[in-house]
């Protein structure tokens, strides 16, 4: 188990369900009909409003085993701000809310990027969250980058496009919800076995306290015996 995947790792099951929620999405923005890009701008909102209420339930959980919160907490509150300001603000025009999609994405994975490179130390990991960084990062940068007519005139393939940055995210996630439950099987039968090694050292130390203590008692005995005697 990495050390420094303390910054960064959550319970298995918190993972799964991100990703099950986030490839869900993912799958039904690539494979929809639906073409009207006020509607699916709402999905998305909601998308990410449910992603920030899992995040949440893993910052309680996470602060009541006294584990590290901040980078929870922080990405609970971006998403959920993205998420409102997606769902109330159906005035603003899809180029707008395209913008917050594309920032969002591009924020994440250069985030995700910077996990993979500074916070875990496994190379499966490392891999599983910065390629997903990378792809994130260039999604939300293509959007970004195409302007305002063809954005405008293209909004329901951008959403698409952003549905197959959630695909990826969610498929990552379930990796690495599978990997950490499995690391931590490992963990739990490494540190038994550190115990069952940390008893067996200390089997004959203890025998042999408790041997020479055991003596002891006997040589002072023996030395009680022969004063009573000489009396």
């Amino acid at each position: 188990m990495s050390i420094k995947r303390k910054y960064v790792d959550s319970h298995w099951l918190i993972f799964a369900l991100e990703g099950a929620v986030a490839l869900l999405f993912g799958w039904f923005a690539l494979f929809t009909k639906l073409s009207d890009a006020s509607s699916l701008v709402v999905i998305v909102g909601s998308l990410l409003l449910g992603l920030g209420i899992i995040e949440l339930v893993n910052l309680l959980r996470r602060a009541h085993l006294n584990e590290t919160w901040g980078f929870v907490l922080v990405s609970a509150l971006v998403e959920i701000a993205i998420a409102f300001a997606l769902l109330f603000t159906s005035n603003q025009n899809a180029v707008w809310h395209l913008a917050m999609i594309a920032g969002y994405t591009v924020a994440r994975g250069t985030l995700e990027i910077l996990i993979g490179l500074k916070a875990v130390d496994d190379k499966t990991d490392k891999f599983i969250w910065v390629i997903t960084g990378i792809c994130g990062a260039i999604m939300g940068f293509v959007i970004l980058n195409s302007g305002n007519a063809v954005v405008e005139a293209n909004a329901p393939t951008f959403i698409k496009i952003f549905g197959a940055y959630m695909s990826l995210y969610g498929l990552a996630n379930l990796i690495y919800g599978v990997h950490n439950h499995d690391q931590a099987g490992e963990l739990k039968a490494e540190n038994a076995e550190k115990a069952k090694a940390r008893k067996a050292v200390a089997a004959p130390a203890k025998k042999a306290a408790t041997v020479k203590k055991t003596a002891a008692k006997k040589t002072t005995a023996k030395k009680s015996a022969k004063k009573t005697a000489r009396r």
